[in-house]
């Protein structure tokens, strides 16, 4: 199989096992929100969020390193997976410990800081499970990683089910999604034996190694979390829980959707790594077709979600949340921006350009920081939501801004042009339609969109047709 059917095939997968467990998170997210109401659910975002604050930092850039480093030619694969799957390991232990402690010393309810304690479980699994995602992304075998997910999901969903139905609580609730974490990670242990040995190994030489290649990725990725997680901790410290759960609950929404294009990146990651050392003239075609598929799929997700905000919210938290939909519309425009600063992220990773960015995300940090210490206790989550567009655009726009210095590659905007078109052609026919259920509205709308899409000439039908070829390697 060609390389082109090897990713189409991958994100082929991947997408049908994101979507089958998009499904599953929605109807688990469903039950959640309407049995804890805005209270209990912003307790459970308070925690996750705490969690995440942590989680990233266990990440210390490992993820895409794996993937990056796996990649060179001539390495001894089996010795670098087996030392980053120590360093992993002991990062994990580290900050979850640090996490589970440090919640009890800040000024919140008892079910918080018992629910931090259960969730830990949850994290530790996770954080194993992204270098293991790095492995399958070199391998190009995402398939099983998609399998992972939706069993994952699948117990999850039935553990949230059963804590509903039998009243047990949000500690119950909590307690079924480490569970659905440790389903996903022994699946892929077991999958990732048929690609190498798993190991724990220290070689300090291999550290040092993986220590150069993910400590600018680790900065940055610290520096992210400030201005990507601090805003719901904050706002869980200085506002009631009602509103927590009401920020929660949209960005429970922009959490789902900004899963997509790092499948598709996840993929993509090796081949900018090798065609930027092997041929210019490949890696800038690259980055030009995956910008433009991040058009195709980011601009008419922020004008269906702006058309149907209210209808969403309804449909994913429940009547109570419909007052999400405010915030919603803020953070969708902030998850267009995820998609392209994304793309601009992992091309700088593939290029090894990963300390020029650093100044930026400080800058970032340092901006957020301080303008959510100042302006979510006045204004909540408004706030919270501005702030995280504002931060997001400029992250994206730096990141851009140093791929195109160092690297003088250029990007077409036409097919970003012909998207924003259709999704007005989109917008204007859903408008007066905008009684019929959300279902409908959104199988309408995919229809009229991807329609004048094509009608524009946004995409080519011969390359779809390539890229929906499925044979076997």
């Amino acid at each position: 199989m060609g390389l082109a059917a090897k990713i189409a095939q991958n994100t082929f997968w991947q997408i049908v096992g994101k979507f089958a467990g998009t499904v599953l998170g929605l109807i688990t997210i469903a039950l959640m929100t309407r049995y804890l109401g805005r209270e209990g659910f912003g307790y459970y975002t308070t925690i996750i969020s705490f969690l995440q604050f942590f989680g990233v930092l266990i990440d210390f850039g490992l993820q895409m390193a794996t993937a990056q480093m796996l990649s060179r030619p001539g390495v001894n694969q089996h010795k670098i997976f087996a030392n980053i799957l120590t360093v992993r390991l002991l990062s994990a232990i580290v900050f979850l410990g640090t996490a589970s402690a440090l919640v009890w010393f800040l000024p919140y309810p008892l079910a918080i800081k018992l629910g931090v304690g259960v969730a830990s479980f949850s994290f530790f699994f996770i954080s194993l499970q992204s270098v293991l995602i790095g492995l399958y992304q070199k391998q190009m075998a995402m398939a099983e990683v998609a399998i992972a997910e939706v069993w994952g999901r699948f117990i999850l969903l039935l553990g949230v089910w059963l804590a509903v139905m039998l009243d047990w609580g949000l500690l119950a609730v909590i307690v079924a999604v480490s569970l659905g974490s440790l389903v996903n990670f022994l699946y892929l242990v077991i999958g990732a034996r048929k690609h190498l040995i798993l190991k724990l190994e220290v070689d300090f030489k291999v550290w040092r190694q993986i220590w150069d290649v993910s400590w600018p990725l680790a900065v940055t990725i610290s520096l992210t979390l400030v201005y990507f997680r601090a805003d719901t901790i904050i706002l869980s410290l200085v506002r009631p829980a009602e509103e927590v759960g009401i920020y929660g609950a949209a960005y429970k929404v922009l959490e789902t959707l900004i899963q997509f294009p790092y499948l598709f990146l996840g993929l993509i990651l090796p081949l900018l790594t090798e065609f930027y050392l092997t041929s210019k003239v490949l890696f800038e075609k690259t980055l030009q077709k995956s910008f433009d598929f991040m058009a195709i799929l980011a601009v008419p997700m922020v004008m269906a979600t702006w058309l149907l905000a209210e209808k969403i919210m309804e449909f994913v938290a429940g009547a109570d949340f419909v007052i999400a939909a405010g915030p919603l519309r803020i953070l969708i425009v902030g998850a267009a921006m995820i998609y392209f600063g994304a793309l601009a992220g992992y091309a700088i990773v593939a290029c090894g350009l990963q300390k020029k960015m650093i100044w930026f995300y400080l800058f970032d940090a340092v901006f957020s920081l301080a303008a959510y210490l100042i302006f979510i206790p006045i204004f909540s989550y408004w706030a919270a939501a501005i702030l995280t567009l504002a931060t997001e655009t400029v992250i994206a726009l730096s990141a851009f801004y140093v791929l195109r210095r160092e690297t003088k590659a250029r990007i077409n905007l036409w097919v970003l042009g012909k998207s924003l078109l259709a999704s007005l052609v989109m917008g204007l026919c859903l408008y007066p339609l905008l009684n019929q259920n959300i279902l409908t509205l959104v199988i309408i709308g995919a229809v009229i969109y991807f329609l004048a899409l094509y009608l524009l000439r946004g995409y080519d039908k011969r390359e779809v047709m390539d890229m929906i070829k499925l044979k076997k390697i």
